[in-house]
């Protein structure tokens, strides 16, 4: 296998050395987000029925035990509250801390598609050095040496397709990760939203009595 890959010429190093970085960066996510996922759906409706039925302690308390994103954001909102911190400072805290898990499950993401795009390119490269060295082959010997002109030939194919086997993957965990991230950013978004009004309505009934 490897003596077959490296008759793909001197582009199947650079292919080669993207694919370990697309390993590591694919397996770096998958554990992120093995790490953050959330115990059930409706956290967020949970505790806002804790917070509004007056059991802000149970709902500190199971914020504490989730590592999810969307538990982090409303434990600040939680905890600024709890400091007596104005309405307008709770959003100001719970939107920090937002933007730092949103960095967080961004982190990498990214990546996977310029590896994606730089293995298709270099896969595409290596077509146009095979073909070109054939070609050239054909020049030197005529098509009378049918084997020289096979060698340029494959190794246009060859790079082409590890080019697309390491693309493609990359392509897929892109999609895939880029949707856990959305889908993350917006419970974040609901989660926070509903939080707030739920001050909001508190303080108008305190302003009403």
């Amino acid at each position: 296998m490897i003596a077959f890959l490296l008759k793909g010429g001197v582009v199947m190093i650079p292919i080669a050395v993207l694919s370990i970085v697309a390993l590591a960066l694919i397996a770096e996510r998958i554990a992120f987000f093995l790490g953050i996922r959330e115990r059930g759906d409706g956290l967020h409706a949970r505790i806002i029925e804790l917070v509004a039925t007056g059991n802000a302690p149970a709902a500190f308390d199971e914020l504490e035990r989730t590592r999810t994103p969307e538990a982090k954001v409303l434990l600040a909102g939680l905890a600024a509250r709890a400091e007596g911190q104005s309405g307008e400072t709770v959003s100001l805290r719970m939107e920090a801390q937002a933007l730092k898990h949103t960095a967080a499950l961004e982190h990498n993401v990214g990546f996977l598609s310029s590896v994606a795009n730089l293995c298709t390119l270099l896969g595409l490269l290596g077509t146009v050095t095979g073909m070109l060295r054939a070609f050239l082959n054909m020049r030197v010997s005529g098509i009378s040496d049918p084997a020289r002109l096979a060698g340029g030939i494959s190794e246009a194919l060859i790079t082409t397709v590890a080019g697309l086997c390491v693309a493609i993957p990359c392509l897929l965990a892109f999609h895939v990760f880029r949707q856990r991230v959305n889908s993350a950013l917006s419970r974040m978004e609901i989660a926070s939203s509903e939080l707030l009004g739920l001050f909001a309505r508190e303080k108008q009934l305190r302003i009403k009595l």
